[in-house]
């Protein structure tokens, strides 16, 4: 009957132990859940005062500390890093003063001079030189505008192998027409363009049609013409109105 006190005491004993060691293992396995807790409620109060702290500055989402977690970059420069054009203001273009294009020059005048002639369709562009009527001595190799012509008659002459050679050619090639300008400067430096009316080729003793008076400003041109020069080509012209 002691023994069997003693063996039952013994029993209790170690129920008792076996007892306490769980009992231990709970508090250890709840205290630790707790400090993890803990743990978990303190990091998520961090994130939530770090969202509150982004969310006040203006920053689309929470900036990281780069000493607490050096694989992390700032949010701003990183996205500096990636586009850096986005966040770098450039200064507004500056307007540059465009000077208005200078107004193109009149282009001067074609036919500008005094005591001159221009034949464009012969290229001939000549110095006119007096031929007065008193005088004897033949011409030499110039244009001359003779004195003896009429009023209203510009009596311009040349020899026909030299200065009006050309005028000879168009004659003599049936080049001459009917509308084909002379252009004429006169000593006072008024330009008359003149254009072809007719032509005449007559005797050196025929002279009185080409020296007359004319009703309006007319011109006179006068060169040899014929297989010795013997005759006188004398073309009529009038200024254009």
């Amino acid at each position: 009957m002691v023994m069997q006190s003693l063996a039952d005491r013994g029993s209790v004993r170690r129920r008792v132990i076996a007892a306490a060691v769980t009992v231990g293992l709970l508090l250890g396995s709840v205290a630790s859940a707790l400090a993890d807790q803990a743990t978990s409620t303190s990091i998520d109060r961090g994130a939530t005062r770090a969202a509150a702290d982004a969310h006040a500055s203006g920053q689309s989402g929470p900036t990281f500390s780069t000493s607490a977690a050096p694989h992390l970059m700032d949010a701003r420069r990183a996205d500096a890093f990636d586009h850096p054009a986005s966040t770098t203001v450039r200064p507004a273009p500056v307007a540059k003063h465009v000077a208005a294009p200078a107004p193109a020059p009149r282009p001067a005048a074609r036919y500008v001079g005094a005591n001159h002639v221009w034949i464009p369709w012969l290229g001939l562009s000549r110095s006119v030189h007096l031929f007065p009527c008193s005088r004897s001595r033949d011409p030499d190799n110039y244009v001359y505008r003779w004195g003896c012509a009429g009023s209203n008659n510009v009596y311009l002459l040349g020899h026909a192998y030299s200065v009006f050679k050309g005028l000879h050619d168009a004659y003599t090639h049936g080049r001459l027409a009917v509308g084909l300008k002379v252009i004429y400067a006169d000593g006072a430096g008024r330009v008359t363009v003149y254009r072809i009316t007719q032509w005449r080729v007559v005797s050196p003793i025929d002279s009185a049609w080409a020296i007359a008076s004319q009703s309006r400003p007319s011109m006179t041109l006068q060169t040899c013409v014929g297989p010795t020069g013997n005759l006188r080509l004398n073309v009529r012209l009038v200024a254009d109105r």
